[in-house]
């Protein structure tokens, strides 16, 4: 179906979303940095473009944290190399917060002299860290994890960001995706979602995305 053979594996667990929202967080990564120079682009763009980029990583590890690892952790005992990994999972998450946070803050105080130079170590921490969930923590939920358990922790996320939020996040998140990788994610959801997506809610994110009209793959 699609050249990225991630989402072709077969799992217990349909994987497509947590895909595609990992590959919007890569993007957006990547941009951020070439957007980080106030001498280039829009810096009110570069705003949105971060607070969207904050705002859906933080619900992201936020449900992590919160509705994935700690049904896994219950059900692994004392298997130590599980042990450790989920203790990697949350670890990189906790090197991932502080960066966020100065970014954050250096964008409050007009003081972005480091602001590339953090956004870069931040990129970095990140795409490793998406690495290796889907290399490792990925399989692991898959094993261990219940389809009701995965449910939930879809359900935190999609419960944080409401019906209204829908309409921005799912653009954003397919922004730039192949439609093939489109049509995977949108086979996910229900046939009304997919039609506001396509009528609405991409027409109106294209129009105004800070970054400029999406471009497809």
């Amino acid at each position: 179906m699609s050249t990225d053979t991630r989402y072709d594996t077969l799992s217990k667990l349909d994987f497509a979303m947590m895909y595609a929202a990992h590959d919007a967080f890569r993007r957006d990564a990547a941009r951020l940095i070439t957007a980080a120079d106030a001498r280039t682009g829009d810096p009110a763009a570069f705003r949105h473009g971060w607070a969207d980029f904050a705002r859906y990583l933080t619900i992201h590890h936020t449900a992590e944290d919160n509705s994935l690892w700690p049904p896994i952790r219950a059900r692994v005992g004392g298997d130590a190399g599980r042990v450790a990994l989920l203790d990697a999972m949350e670890a990189e998450h906790a090197v991932l917060d502080p960066l966020m946070d100065s970014v954050g803050e250096q964008l409050e105080t007009g003081d972005t002299s480091r602001l590339r130079a953090t956004l870069e170590e931040l990129a970095a921490a990140l795409t490793a860290h998406l690495a290796h969930e889907e290399t490792e923590g990925l399989p692991l939920v898959d094993a261990v994890l219940t389809e009701q358990e995965w449910d939930a922790f879809g359900q935190e996320q999609r419960r944080t960001i409401g019906l209204r939020g829908a309409a921005h996040f799912f653009p954003w998140m397919l922004e730039g995706a192949s439609p093939q990788v489109e049509q995977r994610v949108l086979a996910i959801v229900p046939p009304p979602v997919r039609f506001l997506y396509r009528r609405q809610w991409r027409p109106k994110y294209d129009r105004k995305s800070p970054w400029g009209p999406s471009s497809r793959a």
